[in-house]
């Protein structure tokens, strides 16, 4: 199996300092980004230049007697060569540009995705993943053309007001003074909107993340939706959440308007003094007419400079809250720990719990409580109580979604917590209640995860599931599309695939979770059938409601208020007339 490509990026993530971790993940040299610049500067020029030529051209025409036709043309010759090398060099800069905030782009969401991989499941209990599928897609996107701007329009900007101030300091460093007290201004509407715009920017991104999960809900939600004829109340929700972000977003667009026309106009108004200031200057005998122009082009461009870098501030504000937003992933110290810890190479089966006690929450009744029970390679083993017992939490510890708070668990007799997990669960599968296909073929689910499957090994996973004959029936065979999440095919189909996904890879462990719960009678034999050959020879661990599946089970572990209430055979609990008697006489 190819392995990824990208680099971990979590441990250079620091969203309180965005800029210097921006530079960071471009993952470029030094000299890369000089080279950038350096492209943009020529590519640039043109613009710099022409109004020295414009000068030029009014001096000469207010003067003809001293002027020199031929260093006219030569400079006409020259602006053109500048204007017409535009074309490869800002090619060139596109590309030097993209291919470093495209990598970007693309490692930022492969390390979301890693660490998604790598976060608890407590973490994902907690967080929706419509929240998560925004960060990923929406955020990134934004960071994107974070970098974009900053690159193109803010660089520009400021290599623009950096040629504008070093001209007219080496030129006539007494209107530099008159241009330079400009600047106040600027900060001040800096510090007027840019509190404000920067929590409307959080207040947004917050709503749309909250729509997104929502409208993920929904459109899972949509068969019971439609079963119930609720689409008018579904619809009424929905529309609630769209008015929610619509007006966060006019809020959003109300504070960027009054800050975007508050800076137009204020630097309308001192174009119109710095106009005065020039005549006044050329009145004065200091500058000559043309003179005029070149400075009013000057301050026009420091004008236009620190314009542009407030009309996209508003944009450059979102980047940064959605470089923070991203944090809250890349810097998320939930993490199932597995650095550092014992590799295992093979799982003979052997799984011991000592004393395990688990709770959900501090100061609620523990869900697992001093669980204790030797389990033996190959013995198949039937978690069975009422709801809320803690069968589902006691096969989460036992996978290491979760760890004991206390108590240990040992796997071949090296405890858990020395082990690196992801090893452990090469040797085990889980077939869920709940079956997660995605919308490819009937192989591609099945044989998802594993490197190489011969079609001899393959079909003997078809045959111990049951689905030999279904596959057979298919015009395609094995490479049927199902649609997605499985919607072509029926309950037991479905669930029978997860067991063949989970054969597939020969676990030492299986892990049956409520398998039949959903099925109807028909569905429930097949998929009985699959599930007696399926557990041959490993160690099985079923979670059940119907005590009717469980008869062939080694061991039966009764569980009350997370606690063992009763071990034994089926036929043994049944004539001891305990609670599991109760249970089973309760579904008869």
């Amino acid at each position: 199996m190819p392995r990824p490509t990208f680099r971990p990026l979590e441990h250079a993530y620091r969203s309180d300092r965005p800029l210097r971790t921006l530079y960071g993940l471009l993952d470029r040299p030094w000299w890369y980004h000089a080279l950038t610049m350096l492209v943009l500067a020529v590519k640039h020029s043109p613009v710099w230049v022409i109004p020295f030529l414009v000068a030029r051209a009014i001096n000469d025409l207010a003067d003809p007697s001293a002027a020199d036709p031929r260093q006219l043309i030569l400079w006409f010759v020259a602006v053109v060569a500048l204007i017409a090398q535009n074309v490869p060099t800002h090619t060139l800069y596109v590309s030097l540009l993209s291919g470093a905030v495209r990598d970007l782009e693309r490692n930022l969401r492969s390390a979301l995705v890693t660490r998604l991989q790598q976060l608890s499941i407590a973490f994902h209990d907690r967080t929706e993943s419509g929240r998560l599928q925004a960060k990923v897609l929406r955020d990134v996107e934004q960071v994107q053309m974070f970098c974009m701007l900053l690159g193109d329009a803010g660089a520009v900007a400021l290599m623009s007001f950096a040629f504008a101030v070093g001209v007219t300091a080496l030129k006539e460093p007494r209107l530099l003074v008159f241009f330079l007290a400009m600047a106040p201004l600027v900060s001040l509407l800096r510090m007027l909107f840019g509190e404000r715009m920067a929590d409307r920017n959080t207040a947004f991104r917050s709503e749309i993340e909250r729509m997104s999960s929502d409208v993920v809900e929904m459109l899972n939600m949509i068969p019971i939706v439609r079963a119930h004829g609720l689409e008018e109340v579904a619809l009424v929700r929905m529309d609630a959440k769209f008015q929610a972000v619509n007006r966060r977003g006019r809020r959003l667009d109300l504070i960027n308007a009054l800050f975007g026309s508050s800076s137009w106009v204020g630097f309308q108004l001192a174009m119109v003094a710095a106009l005065a200031v020039l005549v006044w200057f050329c009145l004065r005998g200091w500058i000559s007419v043309g003179d005029i122009v070149l400075y009013q082009s000057l301050f026009g461009m420091m004008v236009n400079c620190v314009s542009q870098l407030l009309g996209i501030y508003p944009q450059l504000a979102r980047g940064v809250e959605s470089i923070r937003s991203i944090g809250e992933v890349l810097e998320c110290p939930d993490l199932e720990h597995n650095l550092g810890r014992r590799a295992v190479q093979a799982v003979e089966g052997a799984v011991r719990f000592d004393h395990v006690t688990f709770a959900h929450s501090p100061g609620k009744p523990p869900s697992v409580a001093q669980f204790s029970l030797d389990v033996m390679p190959g013995e198949c083993i039937a978690l069975v109580g009422p709801s809320g017992a803690g069968k589902s939490t006691l096969v989460q510890l036992l996978i290491g979604f979760r760890r004991p708070q206390s108590g240990r668990i040992l796997f071949d007799g090296q405890e858990m917590e020395d082990l690196d997990m992801r090893t452990v669960r090469r040797f085990v599968s889980v077939v869920p209640q709940e079956t997660v296909l995605f919308s490819g073929t009937i192989r591609e689910n099945i044989v998802y995860g594993v490197e190489s499957c011969g079609e001899e090994r393959l079909a003997a996973v078809l045959a111990a599931a049951q689905l030999a004959d279904m596959v057979d029936s298919l015009p395609h065979g094995l490479d049927t599309r199902i649609g997605e999440d499985g919607a072509l095919l029926s309950g037991g189909q479905r669930q029978r695939i997860a067991i063949a996904r989970a054969l597939i890879r020969d676990p030492r462990i299986l892990v049956l979770d409520e398998a039949t719960s959903a099925l109807d009678v028909v569905s429930e034999k097949q998929v009985q059938e699959a599930i007696d050959r399926a557990v041959r020879n490993r160690t099985t661990f079923i979670v059940a409601h119907r005590l009717s599946t469980i008869r062939k089970a080694s061991r039966i572990v009764v569980m009350k208020a997370g606690r063992i209430e009763e071990v034994g055979t089926y036929d043994d609990l049944m004539a001891r007339r305990g609670f599991f008697y109760e249970m089973h006489r309760l579904q008869h």
